[in-house]
């Protein structure tokens, strides 16, 4: 039982202490679990401000006030630089995506926070 727990914990740990101020961008849904299929918990209006607990390939774990939900990746952006974005689970970030922009994405290849990116941005 316990080598299936101990993988599981960083994500059982991670909570809204660690969280990081964000918003959406458009207007999004707010789901209880990452799947479109699911019935919103609530709409989002564009600005939104919410805490980005961590965010994966198409998901964010995000609270709102006191509810914990999903939103799509696409939808979220937040201040700062990639050394901020990349431990919370924003990387290679396309120009679709909310969080992309040109000043994440030294080589202009349209993929910000990406690894080849790290010795551009360390300069």
């Amino acid at each position: 039982m316990h080598r299936l727990i101990r993988p599981l914990l960083p994500l059982l740990l991670c909570g809204a202490a660690h969280a990081s101020p964000a918003w959406v961008v458009p207007v999004t849904k707010l789901y209880p679990v990452p799947n479109q299929t699911s019935a919103p918990v609530r709409t989002l209006n564009a600005r939104t401000a919410l805490n980005l607990n961590r965010c994966y390939a198409l998901w964010c774990d995000v609270q709102f006030g006191a509810t914990r939900g999903w939103v799509l990746r696409a939808a979220v952006n937040t201040a700062g630089d990639c050394r901020r974005l990349v431990p919370l689970g924003l990387k290679d970030l396309r120009r679709t995506e909310a969080a992309y922009h040109t000043s994440r994405d030294p080589d202009r290849n349209g993929a910000a926070c990406e690894p080849m990116d790290r010795p551009l941005l360390d300069r």
